[in-house]
């Protein structure tokens, strides 16, 4: 994507998309602070209530936030379609997401029904009227891409997952006879298979190039990737539906799922090998750690597979490194890189044409190193932490740390942004 083909005067206000990354890495640091009020290893035992709380903390406090901001800025500009009433759109996502996320963790988390009934109508409120802007804003778009087409099955995905989500959350909070482990397989399986990885490959299809410096993806892969992975995932979920399905026809399809994300995270790092400019960057290494780590959850998956013994056990290695290695250091990165753009970008759009700071000024790279490390042992200590009381406490040190300095690095845009804005308006009186 070159930048001339940015829709400038479609965009919404720089408030929308940074009051969402603003709060999202808070919830990192509240992880960090649920999993040290259970005390001893929350990791070393499968399904717990904290387990699921504070995985419901990453994914629709810290990603789902970052995401859902991030559409928000993308759809307008990228795909030159603009969100219908962007700023009623944005509080009535932002914060029935907040409320509904922190009800449904401490629900889970205290074993109160009555919080879990008040989660799911605030959550199914934000996602709903994000969805349905976000599929009025694709129906309105004249554009014909591979990002639009994974934008939009990611969205899809997306509606299904919180349906699954929103009747678990009730089921649990009123004891309704539900097949509760095939659910909740669907449920993960549509939130991070369909939603978080189709829409991380949509917006690779532009980030990768445009900011990492890199070739365009090749067409066979953005023509047929995303439509691919989603058929494989629905085959998936009818594969779960019936108890008898037989074991082989699953292995077969899982294995297919997993082969067309490894064929993502090999080209993302052949292109990245063949960038056009070769000084390190920090936002780069960590999309190269999450290409790594998508690599690993599938190498865990597959081996859950091949030893049923020790399923449990790979299977939740295999979502750790998916949602902190893949999921985690990708989102990380891409927001080392869209803050400071999103910051000389609104500038430049209000007409501003000198003093606009340069973006690699805007947030200070040896944070974003420092932030790399910290990310780096804290992935190191999630493959230890089942086996390892030690490594959960390093987990919970690293989310808290890691909360702080990308809290600082937003906080930081804003402040620069803000700063400019002063200087350039106090110039002209």
């Amino acid at each position: 994507m070159k930048l001339a083909s940015l829709s400038a005067e479609q965009a919404p206000p720089i408030s929308v998309p940074l009051r969402f990354f603003i709060a999202a890495p808070v919830f990192l640091a509240l992880v960090a602070l649920l999993l040290a009020m259970v005390g001893g290893n929350p990791f070393a035992e499968l399904h717990s209530p904290a387990q699921i709380a504070a995985t419901h903390q990453v994914t629709l406090g810290f990603m789902a936030m970052v995401m859902l901001g991030a559409i928000q800025q993308l759809l307008p500009v990228v795909i030159g379609s603009p969100m219908p009433a962007s700023r009623l759109v944005a509080w009535l996502t932002f914060l029935p997401l907040i409320a509904g996320t922190l009800s449904l963790s401490a629900g889970f988390m205290l074993g109160k029904p009555a919080l879990l009934n008040l989660s799911w109508p605030l959550l199914g409120l934000a996602f709903l009227v994000f969805i349905a802007a976000s599929l009025t804003s694709l129906a309105r778009a004249t554009a014909k891409n591979a990002t639009k087409t994974a934008l939009l099955l990611s969205i899809l995905s997306l509606a299904g997952a919180v349906t699954l989500g929103m009747l678990l959350a009730r089921g649990y909070a009123v004891g309704l006879p539900l097949p509760y482990a095939r659910l909740a397989a669907a449920h993960i399986s549509l939130a991070l298979g369909g939603w978080v990885l189709l829409l991380i490959i949509g917006v690779s299809y532009q980030v990768v190039p445009m900011f990492q410096l890199t070739p365009n993806y090749p067409k066979w892969l953005t023509a047929g990737l995303a439509p691919a992975i989603i058929v494989t995932l629905l085959l998936n979920l009818v594969l779960l539906i019936p108890e008898s399905a037989p074991y082989w026809a699953r292995f077969i399809a899982e294995g297919i799922f997993w082969s067309l994300a490894c064929c993502f995270a090999v080209v993302t790092l052949r292109l990245q090998s063949q960038r056009r400019r070769r000084v390190p960057d920090a936002p780069l290494s960590f999309f190269r750690l999450g290409m790594l780590s998508l690599l690993l959850a599938a190498l865990f998956s597959l081996a859950a597979l091949i030893l049923p013994a020790a399923s449990d056990q790979l299977r939740t290695l295999s979502a750790l490194v998916f949602l902190l290695g893949f999921a985690l250091s990708l989102i990380q990165g891409m927001l080392y890189k869209v803050v400071p753009f999103l910051v000389w970008f609104h500038l430049f759009r209000g007409g501003i044409s000198t003093g606009i700071p340069n973006m690699k000024n805007i947030i200070p790279e040896p944070w974003m190193w420092r932030h790399l490390w910290l990310h780096g042992g804290t992935l190191l200590a999630a493959l230890l932490a089942p086996w390892w009381n030690v490594a959960a406490w390093l987990i919970m040190l690293g989310l808290l740390l890691q909360g702080a300095l990308l809290g600082y690095a937003v906080f930081t845009g804003i402040a620069v942004y803000r700063r400019t804005l002063k200087r350039i308006e106090q110039a002209a009186t």
